[in-house]
């Protein structure tokens, strides 16, 4: 995102195709230097045209609202949801021990841990 500065934005909204346009993404943020909310409008035309649409401000919050009705996920969402639950990504294995015998668990950099295995001595 650009606007006193380039920046990442907060979250990226992907929003559903309309007859002209796919491909649509709302990417919100603030700007690092002077605060103001920036949005940033990015659609494909099926004729393979892009076109990018910007607005800082109250602009920014009326196409928010605007487009608010269309979104279908956002990436926020995405990340949490892959980082709860099962283990992600790397993952290592813990084992436990007690005096019935030991647990295998695996497990993931992010806290997630599934149970494997247990062994119980005879």
């Amino acid at each position: 995102m650009l606007h006193c500065c380039k920046f990442k934005p907060d979250d990226v909204y992907y929003l559903n195709d309309t007859n002209l346009y796919v491909y649509r993404m709302l990417s919100i943020g603030f700007c690092p230097i002077c605060g103001k909310p920036v949005a940033e409008l990015f659609q494909w035309r099926f004729d393979g045209i892009s076109e990018r649409q910007s607005a800082v401000g109250i602009k920014a919050n009326d196409l928010m609202r605007k487009l608010k009705d269309e979104i279908i996920y956002s990436m926020t969402q995405v990340n949490y949801r892959k980082m709860k639950g099962k283990p992600f990504g790397w993952k290592y294995g813990e084992n436990k021990s007690n005096k019935k015998g030991y647990k295998q668990y695996a497990c993931d950099f992010y806290g997630n841990k599934e149970l494997v295995k247990t062994i119980i001595h005879g």
